[in-house]
């Protein structure tokens, strides 16, 4: 039978793709410092919690996601779907 859970240096693997894809854009694109650290901290905690705990997370009732997030987000729902 097949685990579920990644290995851990498959997550280490996909975070510092996202990682590099964001400084990617961030770079390019340009943004504020303030929302930089913003995100960083936030990739931070999601990091963490995926070397600790393989649980489903939960989500912020009150926030709507951009479109393309939200697509993203699908695709997830989709791979957890899978037996």
């Amino acid at each position: 039978m097949q685990s579920r859970k990644p290995a851990q240096d498959d997550v280490t693997r996909l975070f510092r793709e996202v990682v590099l894809v964001l400084g990617g854009v961030f770079a390019v694109e340009g943004t504020d410092d303030r929302t930089i650290r913003r995100v960083a901290r936030g990739l931070e905690r999601c990091y963490r919690r995926a070397r600790q705990d393989p649980g489903p997370t939960a989500r912020a009732a009150r926030l709507q996601p951009h479109p393309a997030i939200a697509g993203l987000l699908r695709l997830t729902e989709a791979e957890g779907a899978q037996p």
